[in-house]
């Protein structure tokens, strides 16, 4: 009969060792776990996950940590990451009102005035789309007054949000494994924005250098229950995971792409797109155009399609020359980079910072965010008008672009609300985008994303009609205000 049992209390490394023990061992968990010690694993991951380049053994170490006061903008980079876990604060259920934001250490009196006033425009949405809503849809017989309230104040946030600043602090807590957790790590330092490189520092001294917040430890103390110094010291032995996080400098390979693609881009693919298309479904490029387009579309402001254009007419020598180049920069223990995977569907979409937030939990699948760049400006949705709110908000986020113009490039992008549009690109196969339209088409979503879904739908339906059918969308007309 199998004998199958939870574990607790086990450091992350010391659970990876008496995991990776079973390779080498007839003992039991719970045998070899009540043997084992940090320095004990230390010596073993030193000898069989360095030397002998086991990564999988850094799989087993599951690493929990909280992450707080960083800003959206900062938020956005750090879950963008295909195998992580985790949850952030909703823009759609929690109230920003009284959020502090972050400033970056060159902001001036203007871009606080400007924040504060996408801080004011928000509270100015909320109140006028909540009082509006209750009386387009009163409550229902039905319905308590207790969840009527939370799902009014859901649908004004869904509105409101849009006026909120990327500067705003949030919080959110993730659980990778350490293998992850290094290429995180890598990837965050590799990072423009100084704010989200310290982050990086932050994360990686959480693991290697500090001691974890012990929950009962904490739970014992505010029972006023005394511990033995043995105890505490056998409760608490030391950072999670000093010895698996090892790898955690800026990745190379990301900064040599960069550096090689700046002048090409600058040269033959600078400018805003033209493309105003939500979503674009694209069929299969040549294997090296669209290798090629999706390490250009990270850094440009163009659609992939414009990018593809462009490179139908560079000569093929000069094409394999530049792939060429961008091969050799991986190093022999670097990860592909991200954007030279592919998968049979290509999406080009155009979307509210807001709503790519959303969308942004997705894992399977191959995602290219481009830059944030001020020309593609933002959305204004036509339920804004449907509610009479269009006039405030549109002559509100006209004066603050204005203001951001004027501001230096190392502030705009803190000052761009969740309004702001911005290109990704989604490359997966059809059952992760049958998944896609069918969870994010329902009528309990935010509408922004409920649109997306429904056009990627529409475009699948188009090139591919027999796929469409299998896929149970929930059209755009079917709405139920009351459903969460």
């Amino acid at each position: 009969m199998p004998l199958i049992y939870a574990l607790s209390h086990v450091p992350p490394e010391v659970s990876a060792y008496g995991m990776a023990k079973y390779s080498r061992s007839s003992a039991s968990m719970r045998d070899s776990l009540l043997e084992l010690s940090q320095q004990k694993a230390e010596a073993f991951l030193n000898t069989f996950y360095f030397s002998y380049g086991h990564a999988s053994i850094a799989d087993l170490a599951q690493i929990p940590l909280a992450i707080e006061q960083v800003s959206l903008l900062a938020a956005m980079e750090i879950v963008d990451e295909p195998l992580w876990d985790g949850q952030e604060r909703s823009t759609r259920y929690q109230d920003f009102t009284h959020s502090p934001y972050f400033a970056p250490p060159m902001a001036d009196s203007p871009y606080h005035q400007s924040i504060a006033g996408l801080f004011h425009l928000y509270q100015d949405l909320f109140s006028h789309a909540e009082e509006k809503l209750r009386a387009r849809y009163p409550q229902p017989e039905t319905m308590k007054k207790g969840p009527y309230d939370r799902t009014i104040k859901a649908r004004a946030f869904d509105l409101a949000r849009y006026a909120l600043p990327l500067a705003t602090l949030t919080s959110l807590g993730q659980v990778t494994n350490a293998r992850i957790f290094e290429q995180q790590i890598r990837r965050l330092m590799a990072s423009s924005y100084p704010e989200v490189q310290e982050v990086a520092l932050g994360m990686k001294a959480a693991v290697k250098e500090l001691p974890p917040f012990n929950l009962l430890e904490a739970r014992l103390a505010h029972l006023d229950i005394p511990l033995p110094e043995n105890i505490r010291a056998e409760m608490n032995p030391g950072p999670l995971a000093p010895t698996l996080t090892k790898y955690t400098d800026a990745d190379a390979v990301t900064l040599k792409l960069r550096t090689r693609l700046q002048p090409i881009i600058e040269k033959q693919f600078s400018g805003v797109s033209q493309d105003s298309r939500a979503v674009a479904l694209h069929p299969l490029q040549d294997p090296v155009d669209d290798l090629l387009a999706g390490l250009i579309y990270e850094q440009s402001a163009l659609s992939y399609s414009e990018i593809v254009s462009r490179l139908h007419h560079l000569p093929g020598a000069e094409k394999n020359e530049l792939m060429g180049e961008i091969l050799e920069l991986r190093g022999p223990h670097d990860a592909w980079p991200r954007s030279l995977q592919q998968r049979p569907l290509i999406f080009d979409i155009l979307i509210d910072v807001g709503a790519f937030r959303d969308l942004n939990r997705h894992r399977r699948l191959d995602k290219i965010t481009q830059r944030l760049d001020i020309g593609l400006r933002y959305d204004t949705p036509s339920e804004f008008a449907e509610l009479d709110l269009h006039d405030t908000y549109q002559t509100a986020l006209d004066a603050h672009y204005r203001q951001i113009a004027a501001s230096s490039a190392e502030l705009q992008p803190y000052l761009l609300p969740l309004a702001h549009r911005r290109r990704v690109l989604l490359r997966m196969d059809f059952a992760e985008a049958a998944y896609i339209i069918e969870l994010r088409s329902r009528s309990s979503g935010h509408f922004s994303y409920r649109r997306i879904a429904n056009a990627m739908w529409t475009e699948v339906q188009s090139q591919y009609p027999q796929l469409a059918q299998a896929i149970h969308v929930t059209p755009m007309e079917i709405f139920d205000p009351f459903e969460r």
